[in-house]
């Protein structure tokens, strides 16, 4: 696992920023990676490096839907729902993207991280996402019931 830096909570020199608020919905998914590739390269980031950023915000995005918000159906019908807010920093050296919800959280330092070599011993069709979120980004921290939701943020180095 990924541990956060030391200076998490230092301020940032943000270069660019880009806010999102959508609905819980895998439609809307699409947009999210497209604005993750689009502040990626943006910044410089190799292509590379982009597609695995991109993955991780859309595993997460797709865990908060489906497991904080109990999937689409829960918030189909519901115009005041909270949904997704995402925050794109654009920074010297990194790009910093905040996923907050409004959900149920989890306890993130309990979760359980399943690896590739016993997700295929014991054929698993899930929960590779845990694993992709921390081995695709450089940093990983995640906070519950902040006064804007639940955090998830996530740093690729450029």
């Amino acid at each position: 696992m990924n541990q956060p830096t030391d200076n998490k909570d230092e301020e940032l020199s943000i270069e660019g920023f880009v806010t999102l608020h959508l609905p819980c919905r895998y439609s809307y998914l699409r947009m999210i990676r497209q604005s993750v590739l689009d502040m990626s390269a943006r910044a410089g980031m190799s292509e590379f490096k982009a597609a695995q950023l991109e993955m991780a915000v859309d595993e997460a995005c797709a865990n908060v839907i489906e497991h904080s918000y109990g999937g689409e159906a829960a918030t189909a019908n519901n115009p005041n729902h909270p949904g997704l807010r995402i925050n794109l920093m654009q920074c010297r050296d990194r790009i910093v993207i905040e996923i907050f919800d409004r959900g149920k959280g989890f306890d993130f330092d309990r979760q359980g991280v399943i690896e590739p070599d016993e997700y295929v011993l014991h054929e698993r069709q899930r929960g590779l996402g845990m694993f992709i979120i921390q081995k695709f980004v450089d940093d990983v921290s995640y906070e519950r019931g902040t006064s804007s939701g639940n955090c998830l943020r996530v740093t690729k180095l450029l």
